[in-house]
């Protein structure tokens, strides 16, 4: 650790549970060379905000990802995987407890009697006093928490606001480092609006591995650069941008560029700290999983942001998978998945017995529908299109089809194979397959058990209601 840098938070460790004997096989032939613990390491990293097709790994014509699309080449690119939810917050919840929002109840939720309310903190348009979220249920087990008391040293280095420890995604980490932003001296107009940066949350990261490369860890890292606000990097801008700089008036055409640039920054530091872990010896022997929490709309539809819909750029999100060993799979996989599937995957690659009523099953197996929701709060009803609206949204995936079901009435049937961003509204041409994939899609939401009870929550401070409130937190663009 760097001594400008003050100590993470320790978190208590949990008493510690035994590997079966059928996990200690499995792990002992991983290649690991720790003569001491021969299991895998753990590298689970999020991109903030980050569109699949925004990477040129899957495709995106612009070079925006030359460290990821190096780590695609090497491990499994899972071209289908979908974000459960359009924002933060119940994302990462998901990407943690195995369930989806409904279950674990990480979301908006405008009446709940126990959530975290932000009124006073968040200064906007009338009705931002309705402004509330809840955090992980009381009672939910986390994979931090499982891997904790098995014996990994656990951490967790995250870049934005919602990742702070108050919303309990830190539950089960022995260390959390949830800071706010730390100066970079080479980038010009960086505020702490812009979140921690991408070469300050790999900076740590290479610390925690070097304090814990003789032990399996488990190191969580959310790279928060490619949401907005966006910073102008300069090292990057050249490479999405040929006109003037800065430019005549505000474009879309900027604004891509501007996203692409952060992208490509945080893919360089993201690239920092595989190089490291090659570099000490311990990158054939852990796990690298990398997804995105959501995307991002940037334009389609005449939108922008996220949080409020399930539209294509908001929940076709990246994920690549590198496991230990030479004999390792790669290569593309089309399988649908979902973030709920990658603790169950996690858990029994390491012999860990899963928790009882997770609902996601493994990336080579799902087992369940391919289902999102959002929960948007009244005040988000910006623009009565399509796709935003007053109520609440749920989407199902069919093959190629995408059905959405709008609360208030409104509902969306796409072919995404023809019909990518969703420019034509199947609804009222083809009524039987969006009556079937309703009935289905409310089935299976059926069949999800209502979250536990909130319990007590930690009371915001000031600093994490200000970094809310300059966001812009609240209005579609989480």
């Amino acid at each position: 650790m760097r001594p400008d840098e003050p100590p993470m938070t320790r978190r208590p460790i949990l008493p510690t549970l035994s590997l079966t004997t059928l996990g200690l096989l499995a792990l002992a032939s991983c290649g690991a060379d720790r003569a001491s613990d021969p299991r895998p390491n753990i590298l689970l990293v999020t991109f903030d905000t980050t569109r699949a097709d925004h990477l040129s790994c899957y495709g995106y014509r612009k070079k925006t990802s030359p460290a990821i699309d190096a780590l695609a080449q090497d491990g499994v690119r899972y071209d289908r995987a979908y974000a459960v939810a359009s924002w933060t917050l119940p994302t990462h919840s998901s990407l943690f407890t195995g369930k989806f929002p409904s279950s674990h109840g990480s979301q908006y939720d405008p009446e709940g009697a126990f959530n975290l309310v932000m009124e006073g903190g968040i200064k906007g348009i009338e009705g931002w006093s309705q402004y509330r979220a809840n955090p992980i249920a009381d009672d939910e087990v986390t994979l931090a928490a499982l891997l904790t008391a098995n014996g990994y040293a656990t951490g967790g280095i995250v870049g934005g606001p919602w990742m702070k420890s108050v919303f309990r995604l830190s539950k089960g980490f022995e260390l959390y480092d949830d800071r706010d932003f730390v100066q970079d001296t080479k980038m010009g107009a960086v505020t702490e609006l812009n979140g921690r940066t991408a070469e300050s949350i790999t900076n740590a990261a290479k610390d925690f591995v070097n304090d814990h490369a003789d032990e399996a860890f488990f190191l969580f890292l959310n790279y928060y650069d490619p949401h907005t606000p966006y910073t102008f990097q300069g090292d990057y801008i050249r490479e999405f941008w040929d006109g003037p700089i800065p430019p005549e008036g505000p474009s879309l055409e900027w604004n891509l560029a501007l996203y692409d640039a952060e992208i490509r920054y945080t893919d360089h530091h993201f690239g920092r700290l595989i190089q490291h872990l090659k570099d000490t010896g311990l990158y054939d022997t852990t796990w690298i999983i990398l997804t995105a929490d959501h995307g991002e709309l940037m334009g389609e539809n005449n939108l922008h942001g996220h949080g409020d819909s399930l539209s294509e750029p908001e929940i076709h999100v990246p994920l690549i998978v590198k496991g230990p060993g030479a004999t390792r799979a790669r290569g593309p996989n089309a399988t649908p998945v979902q973030q709920v599937d990658i603790m169950p995957t996690i858990l029994d690659a390491v012999g860990i017995a899963r928790p009882p009523h997770m609902q996601g099953g493994t990336l080579d197996a799902p087992g369940h529908p391919i289902v999102s929701e959002t929960n948007p709060l009244p005040f988000m009803d910006r623009n009565k299109t399509s796709f935003r609206q007053i109520g609440k949204w749920k989407s199902l995936y069919d093959g190629k089809y995408k059905f959405v079901h709008g609360s208030k009435g409104r509902h969306l049937l796409f072919d995404i194979e023809r019909d990518p961003y969703e420019q034509r509204n199947l609804i009222d041409s083809e009524p039987e397959r969006a009556g079937r994939m309703q009935t289905a899609l409310e089935a299976y939401f059926a069949t999800l058990p209502k979250p536990g009870a909130v319990g007590e929550v930690e009371e915001l401070s000031e600093d994490t209601k200000r970094l809310l409130e300059g966001f812009g937190y609240g209005g579609g663009d989480e």
